[in-house]
């Protein structure tokens, strides 16, 4: 409960009343709660007529919009008269009740003239109210058909409708529109029956843009191509989604002639690299399937069992690392890495192609000499239990054919830091370079 300390040099002024006996008889007005109250209700009186309080002693509990409020005394004192009682309302500084001393005559207290009539000059004074005439709302709205829109320039909007069929206003034309474009406004219509006061609309605007005068147009500053191509080149290119590697496949054109020539068999060199795949798929992970090529999957053409080899393309499923799926909150399948072998390429032998400056010196000297250049030797096959395999400890300075293995999938980069990928692709190399451990 909120207490108010009513002050005598804002509550209360003095006055005197006519009696014989002179008594100091103090006005009592109505306190403001806020400065926002306008007036108040007296919930109860505290104190009864001729009874004496003290300074602080609460006189009575005021009740407003808000909350209810204790009122005390400002200095000790009787109460001399109530002016309004428990339940009365009364508006702010209007008298509330008469203060008196101790000893003083309160027999005839009156209220003071000039109190009542200062009183009098400082009441608000209210403005007469403009009447306004209610128009008569009639039980049923009226039809819609009964209304001639022919000379609307814009449709009505179903407020508006609402209002014009419920009030049986007929005559659209009558109704001052103040509208974009002569639209009739929910607005027009009620100053038309005159609840609210005409208002018209402000004007509309057509863009939050600041004038045209007021944009301030950013300059571009003027580069010839060389800057741009310089600005071009200094971006940074993506990392690569590949590995690679180049693996010499001599040994296993050897086997797979020997194969197709001993057996009559029609084995492509992408057979043999599918089986070295899936072997190597083994060997990386625990959950490769264990078939010879489960795990790898190739298309086979008419160009797969030419003399030259075309290249091929291999899908290797399982070896990409899975990716978790956040809405179902769990981890799911990635895309299969694809396994990319080029066409073979015929290159120089590294013991030719590394020859020393003395070699060739030696070789020079030793044929003024008279002497023949031996022939080179050829390599030997051995067979081993019904198994082709080639022994290739005599190698040849023959140019060999080398492929590049190149094994790409997942985001630019993201293979680079795959350990599986990169354990995949040298056992892979492994097993193209030494075929014979495919026919174990």
């Amino acid at each position: 409960m909120h207490r108010f300390l009513a002050r005598s040099t804002k509550a209360c002024v003095a006055g005197f009343h006519t009696s014989a006996s002179r008594a100091a008889i103090t006005r009592f007005n109505m306190p403001a709660m806020s400065p926002t109250m306008t007036e108040g209700t007296i919930h109860e009186w505290k104190v009864k007529e001729g009874e004496s309080f003290s300074a602080g002693d609460v006189l009575l509990e005021l009740e407003t919009d808000k909350a209810q409020i204790d009122v005390e005394a400002p200095e000790d004192g009787v109460l001399a008269k109530i002016v309004l009682g428990n339940g009365e309302k009364a508006a702010v500084n209007s008298p509330i009740a008469l203060l008196a001393e101790e000893g003083d005559d309160l027999s005839n207290v009156e209220m003071p003239a000039e109190e009542s009539t200062s009183a009098a000059t400082e009441a608000p004074k209210e403005e007469p109210k403009q009447e306004v005439a209610k128009p008569v709302v009639l039980s049923e709205p009226m039809d819609h058909h009964d209304l001639d829109t022919s000379k609307l320039k814009k449709p009505l909007s179903p407020a508006v409708l609402c209002l014009v069929l419920k009030h049986h206003i007929k005559d659209l034309s009558a109704i001052k529109a103040s509208g974009p474009g002569g639209r009739i406004l929910k607005g027009d219509v009620l100053a038309h029956l005159g609840l609210i006061k005409y208002q018209p609309a402000p004007k509309p605007t057509t863009s939050a843009a600041p004038p045209r005068d007021q944009i301030v147009f950013a300059k571009c500053e003027k580069k010839d191509i060389g800057e741009f191509l310089a600005e071009a080149k200094e971006e940074k290119p993506l990392p690569p989604n590949y590995i690679s590697k180049q693996v010499t496949v001599d040994n296993l054109f050897a086997l797979r002639q020997q194969l197709n020539s001993q057996n009559r068999t029609n084995v492509s060199v992408n057979d043999f690299i599918a089986k070295a795949a899936a072997r190597a798929l083994q060997d990386t992970v625990s959950k490769a399937p264990a078939s010879s090529t489960g795990g790898i999957v190739h298309n086979t053409n008419a160009t797969t069992f030419s003399e030259s080899y075309k290249g091929g393309s291999f899908k290797v499923f399982n070896l990409a690392p899975p990716t978790y799926d956040f809405i179902t909150d769990s981890y799911e399948s990635s895309k299969p890495y694809q396994l990319n072998v080029s066409s073979s390429k015929p290159v120089s032998s590294g013991n030719t192609s590394t020859k020393s400056s003395d070699d060739d010196m030696l070789d020079l000297i030793g044929f003024l000499a008279g002497e023949q250049p031996q022939k080179e030797q050829p390599r030997a096959v051995r067979l081993t239990g019904g198994d082709a395999r080639i022994d290739f400890s005599k190698q040849s300075k023959a140019p060999s054919h080398q492929v590049e293995l190149k094994l790409q999938g997942g985001a630019p980069g993201k293979i680079l830091n795959d350990q599986n990928a990169s354990v995949f692709l040298d056992r892979v190399e492994y097993y193209v370079r030494n075929p014979s451990e495919l026919t174990v």
